[in-house]
């Protein structure tokens, strides 16, 4: 037998076995991945990982079901906690609607913990480009101009594989981090020893990330509850301090820098970007002095907006004591649901006042 013809069978019969094997893998990846996808299958397994902060994926998969539903977004509202609580999407279309079917369909990405660096880097790479809207409205209030121990920490969250290529784009990173958005079987990295913790003598333990911190409706909004006159009669709210006076607008540079950067990429999608003072209770806008902090904090946000060109919101006119009532919140800053239905009512009617043609022209998209 010629050596030679015994080597070449030798290699193809290798390249055969490599084929099938390759095609194995293949099949059984692919397998997996389409099981992944199946909804109950889904409902059973943790919340995906791929992100840094799980309440992004639970809205990401909401926002994709509302734009299933209705095949466009018209208005996007992004912030910390204060949005996703205080802005009722449902209430503010059937306002802009007159009750009717919606003639603007609005979506609440705000997240727990987002202070406007960290609402910038999810606006610019990951809520523009999916909901594509015809205008995005950041909610913001005087504690988040400034560093704070109840923020998400930005250098965190810019090291998720996803964030990390957002934040430091190149071929590489940009490769990564599209497998991770596209493949289930990389989304589900790391749950699997998170979710057998879970289990004790056959019991589920209770995830606070997974049952209350994420909890969205369909339109992307948190109900906040007990109200503030329960949470007092607790006496679980001693430790805190009404806003200090605003004199130096340097301590809030980084701030008004990331706005900044936000509404430049919301215009460069050729929507409209509009900035909202977020109401909070009187108490933080208490004291002798009260109504000249409060003045000097809209002031500043409102000359910032006119410096970029882009539209300030207050609803409460200046007063400081708009926004009272212990019922309408569930602490000093985030509100009950009836403090976010007058809310925003009120920012619904300014809205609809100012921008009617081009919400109601972005309906017949």
């Amino acid at each position: 037998m010629n050596p030679s013809s015994t080597s070449s069978s030798e290699r193809r019969y290798r390249l055969r076995r490599w084929a099938i094997n390759a095609l194995l893998v293949v099949a059984i990846v692919g397998g997996i991945e389409l099981v992944l996808r199946i909804p109950a299958v889904e409902a059973r397994l943790p919340i995906r990982t791929l992100y840094h902060e799980t309440g992004v994926v639970v809205r990401l998969d909401t926002l994709t079901r509302l734009l299933e539903s209705y095949g466009r977004m018209d208005v996007l509202f992004v912030g910390s906690s204060v949005v996703r609580c205080n802005i009722n999407p449902s209430v503010f279309d059937s306002v802009v609607g007159g009750g009717g079917e919606p003639a603007v369909v609005s979506f609440n990405a705000g997240l727990s913990g987002f202070w406007p660096a960290s609402v910038r880097l999810y606006l610019e790479d990951l809520w523009l480009p999916r909901a594509k809207p015809s205008l995005v409205v950041q909610g913001i209030r005087f504690a988040e101009l400034f560093p704070s121990k109840r923020a998400r920490r930005f250098d965190r969250i810019v090291t998720g594989v996803v964030e990390s290529a957002w934040e430091h784009p190149g071929p590489l990173n940009g490769a990564t981090a599209w497998a991770f958005e596209t493949f289930r079987i990389l989304q589900y990295r790391g749950t699997l020893p998170s979710w057998l913790m879970r289990w004790r003598d056959g019991v589920p333990a209770a995830v606070e990330e997974d049952e209350v911190r994420v909890f969205t409706d369909s339109r992307g909004w948190t109900p906040r509850t007990p109200t503030l006159d329960v949470v007092l009669a607790r006496q679980l709210l001693r430790n805190e301090n009404p806003n200090p006076r605003l004199d130096d607008r340097d301590c809030c540079r980084d701030a008004l820098e990331a706005i900044r950067q936000s509404a430049r990429a919301v215009r460069r999608t050729g929507a409209e970007y509009i900035l909202v003072n977020v109401p909070e209770h009187a108490f933080r806008w208490s004291g002798v002095d009260g109504g000249e902090r409060y003045a000097a904090y809209l002031t500043l946000l409102r000359a910032f907006a006119n410096s970029e060109g882009f539209e300030f919101i207050d609803v409460t006119r200046g007063d400081p004591d708009a926004f009272s009532s212990p019922r309408e919140f569930s602490d000093y800053q985030h509100m009950s649901p009836d403090g976010a239905r007058r809310f925003t009512a009120l920012l619904a009617a300014e809205l609809r006042a100012r921008f009617d043609p081009k919400l109601t022209a972005s309906s017949g998209r």
